[in-house]
């Protein structure tokens, strides 16, 4: 799968996407991309800070962007189209 056709900012690890935050990396197949309707919850790098391959900064400035996208144009995020991830 790829990415959403649509990223608006690209990190290391983590992109901003018409999806919301989604790993670059295709092997981890969409288990830790966060919708955009998630992207104001607590704790999202929670769960993954244990993980040897999280880049907890890269992740940190990725939301960063999400939510600022989210307050300034919300129509930027959208569902996921067949095809995309």
């Amino acid at each position: 799968m790829t990415l959403h056709r649509d990223i608006y900012w690209l990190g290391r690890q983590w992109a901003v996407t018409g999806h919301g935050i989604q790993a670059v990396d295709k092997k981890l197949n969409m288990r830790f991309d966060v919708e955009a309707s998630r992207i104001w919850e607590e704790g999202l790098s929670g769960p993954m800070l244990q993980l040897d391959w999280f880049d907890a900064e890269d992740f940190a400035e990725a939301l960063a962007v999400a939510r600022r996208l989210s307050q300034e144009t919300p129509a930027k995020f959208q569902p996921l189209a067949g095809g995309e991830k």
